[in-house]
């Protein structure tokens, strides 16, 4: 999105330090409400924010998996859920931005498969009960230490099921805490990385450390 948004304003005839500036200052201010997330996302999908490629993450932890159904927590433009759909998932995604689930509409259609799309925010998703075998969190602000999140997805998910969870955090969780909290949960993979070493996705991870989780319910 940075990068989007700079060039749209360099192109407008700002200079590149007041492009810069631009965007840090809106940066800002979004984190003030969620509303003003939410404009600030529905802007992003509007740019063509975000890459657009699936997660790696995602792409090697089904590669072996029976498609079954999956949801995408945040889905934004959908590049994830259009990935899972084209590989024989019954997709569903939610996302509070709505101009994020229409570019996903969109770009499903030219990809020939279909998505499910519901406009929420996390908080107010229905996740139900042993509804689904594929739950996604990528990028989508949540946090692998917030209690709340794997107790949610056990109970959502179906015996068998997996949790795939990648976001960048400038704190890295307390991981004692992260392994308590997913103790019901087989854990595959955990791992936290530096700042840079994801440098194929979300911008984001250039300058700060990336989590990724990877868990199986028993």
């Amino acid at each position: 999105m940075r990068d989007t948004y700079i060039a749209v304003l360099f192109a407008d005839g700002l200079s590149r330090e007041a492009a810069d500036l631009g965007y840090r200052r809106i940066n800002t201010l979004r984190r003030g409400s969620v509303e003003k997330e939410r404009i600030y996302w529905n802007g992003a999908f509007k740019l063509g924010g975000g890459p657009s490629s699936p997660l790696r993450l995602l792409e090697e932890a089904v590669r072996k998996v029976k498609p079954g159904r999956a949801l995408d927590a945040g889905m934004g433009r959908g590049r994830n859920a259009i990935y899972l759909a084209a590989n024989g998932w019954e997709t569903h995604g939610y996302d509070m931005a709505e101009d994020g689930l229409v570019a996903a509409q969109a770009a499903a259609k030219e990809a020939s498969v279909r998505i499910t799309t519901v406009q929420a925010k996390h908080e107010d998703f229905d996740f139900g009960e042993s509804k689904w075998d594929l739950i996604l969190c990528g990028y989508c602000y949540m946090r692998a230490d917030d209690p709340r999140w794997p107790v949610t997805f056990l109970k959502a998910l179906k015996p068998g099921g997996i949790v795939v969870f990648q976001d960048s955090d400038a704190d890295p969780p307390p991981w004692r805490k992260v392994a308590a909290n997913w103790s019901g949960f087989h854990i595959l993979r955990l791992e936290d990385t530096d700042p840079g070493y994801i440098d194929d996705d979300w911008v984001p991870s250039k300058w700060e450390r990336t989590v990724r989780l990877v868990a199986r319910k028993e």
